[in-house]
């Protein structure tokens, strides 16, 4: 089992980093979705020969790493030829999907891909929403503007459909941020079952919410919605992990971190810096170096020194967590903050039995590699 030749994270330089990112992620969806296969996998593992064990179906990673591929070739038009196009095969399984979020990634991919049929994942997101609004998180209405605001500068065919969709779920997004934290709550769904999940936010609750406004910004001149998106990377970078980690759960009402693992290696290398320098493009701020920090940690800066990335077999491992039972302190923390028991809390957060690597990759992850890396260019 092959590792990066940067083994030595102290020495690598920051360009180093996303050229070995970037060629993992194109060796990985090159075995992900061969040529001579349909299938759209969840999930890869490696056996005791170091062979690929492909698992699952996941049409909604399909649609991720196609977003992430269209915005590469974009970019590197060279290898539009070597990387796998998934479009004809997402769109072939469009009566498959249900979920909302997938609706809007699905419609995402179409317009990068400069799909001609996109509209068919546009009309089942406008009636889907009427269904599945109050259901959504965070995260599907960040999925949801995003898609609409590419999808209404490419097809103007569209605008009767998806501009009330777009309005609706941007004003629900942006009445999720706590403006005395600079967090986004994942909800705002009543009821005693969903007192600690409206609370308590994950990382992907805020990375979505700050790409989607601010491409809302960037589109529509919106400096509210640049701004909200800028104070949240400001306030997720606050909270960064010394080694440069990017914790998982946020208690949104105290603005401080709640539950810290695991620490998901998509998080470190490619779903914060292109949330991160999406806005910093319209802010002019610059977070390079805590970019740079969370790079290090996926390189072997991390809790076990071990560099995560194998970069000749396109894999990257999903994550650093705790050897606990059951997972139990995900749980028990979430409660402990919400009741304001900050002692205990931090007692729960010390019971565990050291670290271990989740080695398992998903495509998704790679897909937003590319995603995030594709427009990036050396500041030497």
């Amino acid at each position: 089992m092959s590792q990066s030749p940067c083994d030595s994270y102290q020495n690598i330089s920051f360009e180093q980093m996303v050229k070995s990112l970037s060629n993992t992620a194109k060796t990985g969806l090159r075995r992900f979705y061969p040529q001579t296969s349909n299938d759209l996998p969840y999930s890869t593992g490696l056996d005791s020969r170091g062979n690929w064990q492909l698992k699952g179906v996941s049409l909604r990673y399909a649609a991720i790493s196609q977003i992430g591929i269209s915005q590469w070739i974009r970019y590197h038009p060279k290898d539009k030829t070597t990387l796998p196009i998934l479009w004809p095969k997402i769109a072939d399984n469009h009566d498959k999907i249900t979920h909302i979020g997938d609706f809007a990634l699905a419609l995402w991919a179409g317009v990068t891909s400069e799909a001609d049929n996109c509209d068919i994942f546009a009309r089942a997101l406008s009636l889907g929403w009427q269904a599945q609004a109050d259901l959504c998180n965070a995260v599907e209405l960040a999925w949801i503007v995003q898609a609409c605001v590419l999808a209404l500068l490419e097809h103007n065919d569209l605008k009767s459909c998806l501009e009330p969709l777009l309005r609706e779920a941007k004003n629900r997004l942006v009445s999720l941020f706590k403006p005395q934290h600079n967090l986004f709550r994942r909800h705002n769904r009543t009821g005693l079952k969903e007192v600690i999940g409206k609370r308590v936010a994950c990382f992907a609750d805020q990375v979505y919410p700050i790409i989607a406004l601010s491409t809302y910004g960037r589109c529509f001149d919106d400096k509210h919605s640049t701004e909200l998106a800028a104070r949240a990377a400001e306030q997720i970078c606050r909270l960064q992990g010394h080694l440069g980690q990017w914790w998982w759960h946020y208690d949104t009402a105290e603005g401080r971190v709640c539950e810290e693992y695991p620490v998901f290696s998509v998080h470190q290398d490619a779903m914060a810096p292109m949330a991160i320098m999406a806005n910093d493009r319209l802010t002019g701020l610059n977070h390079r170096r805590k970019i740079e920090l969370g790079l290090r940690w996926s390189f072997g800066n991390n809790e076990l020194n071990e560099n995560l990335i194998l970069d000749d077999t396109g894999i990257i491992w999903r994550d650093i967590e705790k050897r606990e039972p059951v997972k139990i302190s995900r749980i028990l923390r979430g409660f402990l903050s919400v009741a304001g028991l900050q002692s205990l809390h931090r007692l729960a957060g010390k019971c565990f039995f050291g670290f271990r690597i989740n080695r398992e990759c998903r495509p998704y992850h790679l897909g937003w590699i590319l995603y995030a890396w594709a427009d990036y260019r050396s500041e030497a």
